[in-house]
């Protein structure tokens, strides 16, 4: 199994949208549920490699409101 696809399987991730060949990086958008930032809704980072991008999950913490929708 790629790095990335363990990625797109990570029950915390939404989305994973591989920007790379256009100069950006990765960007993940994690579930409703879960937030980069434990205070407000934050769903939405970006990492410059794919082991970088594959850890960002990690660091989530779950988030129960309110939210931005």
């Amino acid at each position: 199994m790629t790095l990335m696809s363990q990625l797109k399987k990570n029950p915390r991730v939404e989305i994973v949208d591989d920007e790379r060949s256009m100069g950006n990086g990765i960007i993940i958008t994690l579930k409703q549920g879960w937030s980069f930032d434990p205070m407000q809704d934050n769903r939405v980072a970006g990492a410059d490699t794919i082991i970088e991008a594959v850890r960002l999950p990690e660091i989530a913490r779950a988030y129960s409101g309110p939210y931005d929708d």
